[in-house]
């Protein structure tokens, strides 16, 4: 259309010329508003992308956060459950069948209704002698069921060290259901008796899931390592007895303990962002799938209706646009050249809300425009056309500075005229204005005659400055308060702001203002190479960090975080500023809480974990030493199980930490005492021969037995209680802390199966 519109206009040039300047304007016009469209389209997309990336990214982070805490939730349902299937093995040995049926009411009522379908005991041969589905009476017919070619009985036969198996899901032969079987051996005297198997409902941990995740665009899914589905909140049935596909990520590398992946559930069919964690010591893997067009329908909405408004917009601007085109090549035909000239600074001036005037320095006559008449308060033509009008309506704070600057240009001494002053609306207001003019002509003496100018109303203008002036006050006071050093560099490494907190951490003696303008090169001069190493952090443009944060200790044991952030516009370092903060509470406090998570929160021992590094040192000093001694003992309760019974789990903790504080006064300094886990203790003997350690195990065994502990109301004599403990020992040796635990702890079966309270120390398998 715009090529029709010139080519009409070339067709009417022998009626009415046509500029070609206007033309050319017209054209430069149009190829500047086609280059801005595509730069703003450009850009426009740039931002429709990295919101629907952000979006990604968010979801990601919130699918891993969400994983992360599933793991941690699946991760104690296993150990509640493991314990649980811990308890009911060693319950089965000790009590008769209707006591056991008992006990594992009272195990499936602790737990949600449903979730544990069955629990059965299985002999050595796999068949079944116990089933919490056959009703008492009836358990004879349910030996006729065997299990025996169930992975989850046969793994236990030939494993070394007894743990919790984690079956695949399988068809219950008694309970007709499909169930997750959690084994683990019953063991006698270090002997297997025979199989404790807990089956845990399957759909159960699916509607676990769902609970969380009721929308079925959003999944989550529990899988055995091998990629075995355990779990899944929707549609279950689908994936029952399958597994994932073999390109997963936490198939292909075992040592991965996280990752992420996109995929299409060939299940429903659903495109997900994928996150998986793996459990902690656990063969599982938890996964979560967030529905990819759930989680991007928002933001594709917005990008959908961004774009049909900036399009109608850009179809209005280019209508506008041609029909501006049109007007002005018409106007171009009919005006000339200085006609056309003025009315484009009408434009200009009322477009800047600029009021115009022109003053005759002889008659003193001042012509203004409408513009200039409303900043002042005036209607159009009601103002005084004269220069009276001007100069009564200035502040009379003001009045003597303008007049210098008009006399210092009427005098030929400035090129222009220029001054920012107040004025007084007619109505008593105060406005800041911006005045320029410059004399257009002068007499053959130099005398001015004529002078024109424009005057701005910049109250608005000079609130934002004084605004700017507080602002950079507080920042300068914010800065020179900030808990720490904060120091800016411009682009050319020059030294911008410093604060007093920053010149300390450096240790320089010097004031802020004295290091403002130094090169980079000048301030790590002056700070020395120790602490300048600490600026050196790599440029964002060559490694593509945006932002890094370091921690470094300084020679008098501080511990420092330096934060370097680059001040960025787009691709461009505008300069960049080191954050210092003094760290080296906050690392003792860490240390502090390392300490904490070492130790057993009841009894103040160290804990398992803090008790096996004790031990693997302890073992692997015999091997580069093999002169040295050390006994291990492993302490255990007798008959702790009804102290709690009988008087209440407070209680059994006030035994534990009575029997805690006896083990820890009767051992040496050197000795590692700590309790293992429940009622089990055990204490590490360095530097001591098996005799001597049988001596002081014995005199610590009799203490226990002679004291009492102090229980509070309810115990025996109402306020106290005595317990027995068994007691076995096993000389340190270079096999390894493990074989070392085991031999211990086959010492004190022997002591428990010898009547208990007695010392027993390994001599074999026959002790």
């Amino acid at each position: 259309m715009l090529s029709k519109l010139l080519l009409h206009h070339r067709r009417t040039d022998a009626v009415l010329p046509l500029p070609r300047s206007a033309l050319w304007r017209a054209v430069a016009g149009w190829m500047a508003i086609l280059l801005c469209l595509g730069v703003y389209w450009s850009e426009l997309s740039q931002t429709h992308q990295s919101q629907l990336d952000e979006v990604e990214a968010n979801v990601r982070l919130r699918a891993e956060q969400t994983v992360h805490a599933l793991a941690l939730q699946v991760s104690t349902m296993i150990e509640k459950l493991d314990y649980l299937t811990l308890q009911l093995g060693e319950s089965w040995l000790t009590e008769d069948e209707r006591t056991f049926r008992r006990t594992v009411a009272v195990a499936q009522g602790a737990l949600p209704a449903g979730a544990v379908v069955q629990v059965a005991i299985a002999d050595e041969r796999g068949e079944i002698l116990f089933s919490s589905l056959v009703p008492a009476g009836a358990t004879a017919a349910a030996t006729k069921v065997s299990i025996a070619d169930r992975p989850h009985f046969a793994v236990h036969l030939n494993r070394v060290e007894p743990a919790l198996h984690i079956s695949h899901p399988v068809l219950g032969r008694i309970s007709g259901q499909w169930t997750v079987q959690l084994s683990r051996p019953v063991l006698r005297d270090g002997q297997i008796r025979g199989v404790i198997v807990v089956s845990v409902s399957a759909e159960h941990l699916s509607q676990a899931l769902r609970e969380i995740f009721p929308d079925p665009a959003d999944v989550a899914l529990l899988l055995r390592e091998d990629g075995a589905y355990i779990a899944r909140s929707h549609l279950l049935e689908g994936v029952l007895g399958k597994k994932v596909p073999d390109d997963r990520s936490f198939l292909q590398d075992r040592a991965i303990r996280h990752g992420f992946y996109d995929v299409v559930a060939p299940v429903d069919g659903v495109e997900r962002y994928y996150a998986w964690r793996r459990v902690p010591d656990r063969p599982l893997v938890v996964s979560l799938g967030l529905s990819k067009s759930a989680a991007m329908a928002t933001v594709r909405d917005s990008v959908r209706s961004s774009g049909l408004y900036n399009l109608l917009t850009t179809a209005a601007l280019l209508l506008a646009a041609l029909w501006i085109t049109r007007l002005f090549l018409l106007k171009s035909r009919q005006t000339a050249a200085l006609a056309e000239a003025r009315e484009r600074l009408d434009f200009a001036l009322q477009g800047g809300g600029l009021g115009a005037w022109d003053w005759n320095c002889v008659t003193g006559e001042n012509r203004c425009n409408a513009q200039w008449a409303k900043i002042l308060g005036y209607a159009p033509g009601e103002a005084a056309p004269n220069f009276a009008t001007w100069d009564t309506n200035i502040h009379p704070g003001d009045r003597d500075r303008v007049h210098a600057a008009l006399d210092a240009h009427l005098r030929g001494e400035t090129r222009q005229y220029h001054a920012t002053y107040r004025m007084l609306r007619r109505d008593g207001e105060t406005i800041w204005v911006l005045d320029r003019g410059r004399v257009v002509a002068r007499d053959e003496s130099g005398m001015p005659l004529r002078a024109a100018g424009t005057l701005a109303d910049i109250t608005e203008r000079h609130a934002v400055e004084l605004a700017l002036d507080a602002e950079r006050l507080r920042l300068t006071t914010l800065l020179q308060r900030f808990p720490g050093g904060v120091l800016m560099e411009d682009a050319t490494g020059r030294v911008t702001i410093v604060n007093r907190g920053m010149c300390e951490l450096l240790g320089l003696g010097d004031d802020p203002d004295a290091l403002q303008g130094l090169t980079h090169e000048a301030l790590c001069a002056r700070i020395g190479p120790q602490r300048a190493a600490w600026l050196h952090v790599p440029d964002a443009r060559r490694d593509g960090e945006r932002r890094r944060s370091v921690e470094l200790t300084d020679g008098d044991g501080r511990t420092f975080e330096i934060d370097w952030v680059p001040i960025m516009r787009d691709d461009a370092q505008l300069g960049r500023v080191w954050l210092v903060r003094d760290v080296s509470d906050r690392k003792q406090r860490e240390t502090m809480l390392a300490t904490l998570a070492s130790t057993d929160a009841l009894t103040a021992l160290p804990n398992r974990r803090s008790f096996m590094s004790s031990l693997e040192a302890a073992t692997a000093a015999l091997r580069s030493n093999p002169g040295r001694q050390g006994v291990l003992l492993m302490i255990d309760i007798d008959y702790f199980k009804r102290v709690n019974d009988t008087y209440g789990h407070a209680a059994g903790d006030r035994v534990l930490c009575h029997v805690a504080s006896l083990i820890r006064n009767g051992l040496r300094q050197q000795d590692v005492a700590a309790r293992l886990g429940g009622e089990e203790f055990s204490a590490l003997l360095l530097a001591v021969g098996l005799e001597d350690a049988r001596l002081l195990a014995d005199r610590l065994r009799a203490r226990i037995a002679e004291s009492s502990a102090e229980i509070g109301e309810g115990g025996e004599g109402g306020d106290g209680v005595t317990v027995t403990v068994s007691i076995g020992l096993s000389a340190l040796s270079s096999a390894g802390a493990e074989a070392v635990l085991k031999q211990a702890d086959h010492a004190l079966y022997a002591a428990k199966a010898g009547g208990r309270n007695q010392v027993r120390v390994y001599a074999g398998e026959q002790t």
